[in-house]
């Protein structure tokens, strides 16, 4: 296993830096989430629905390093999406959103 790299201006990993940027990309496009959204021990973002079950963002291995994954509440399983950036994963965390029981148990506010 390889060290983390870290940023020598602030002390923290790429994907410390990486999950900062898409927090603010979410909170931007709908404030209310900052009530909701919580991290967890590994560092994934997870995001309450109704029901029970959950948006989360988080780091897999996939071909061969970590990349950020969009898993995602469909039918009685789940959906992993692998979007390419930042602003491709906070649209597909707000489709997630959107798509799971209309947005229910949660506020939605669409920035304008």
């Amino acid at each position: 296993m390889s060290p983390t790299i870290l940023d020598r201006s602030s002390g923290r990993s790429p994907a410390e830096v990486e999950r900062d940027r898409i927090l603010e990309g979410l909170l931007e496009a709908r404030p209310a989430l900052a009530a909701h959204i919580t991290r967890g021990p590994s560092g994934a973002l997870t995001i309450p629905l109704a029901g029970g079950r959950h948006v989360e963002i988080g780091r897999l291995p996939r071909r061969g390093r970590a990349r950020w994954v969009v898993v995602s509440p469909a039918g009685q399983g789940a959906m992993v999406q692998e979007p390419r950036g930042t602003a491709a994963l906070v649209r597909t965390v707000l489709r997630a959103l959107d798509s799971a029981a209309g947005g229910a148990g949660l506020p939605v506010h669409r920035a304008c």
